[in-house]
């Protein structure tokens, strides 16, 4: 499966190349948007890692595997400038980010 930047939630499972949510989606990467929440689904290896910036640079989620195939949720319910994810930033899995 491919990023999928047109559903809501947004989700996002290629992690080959940097990911900016907010220049993707409006051409910028400080594009103000409203996220109610983010999960990391189902990551495979608890020596795996999540972490997910804004475009800033301010962590939003870093978070580390601790049982394999159990999604780890974030609820937010709150404004974010922009959303990036580094090249490999998402050991395994997915990243869902529900906006509203």
């Amino acid at each position: 499966m491919a990023n999928d930047y047109n559903s809501n939630p947004i989700l996002l499972d290629t992690f080959t190349s940097a990911i900016d949510v907010g220049s993707t989606l409006f051409n910028n990467t400080n594009a103000r948007i409203y996220v109610k929440h983010i999960e990391w689904q189902t990551p495979t290896s608890t020596s795996h890692t999540c972490l997910v910036k804004d475009g800033a640079g301010k962590t939003l989620m870093s978070e580390t595997c601790t049982v394999a195939n159990q999604s780890i949720f974030k609820p937010f319910n709150h404004w974010v400038q922009g959303i990036t994810i580094a090249i490999s930033g998402v050991g395994s899995g997915k990243i869902s980010i529900l906006v509203g």
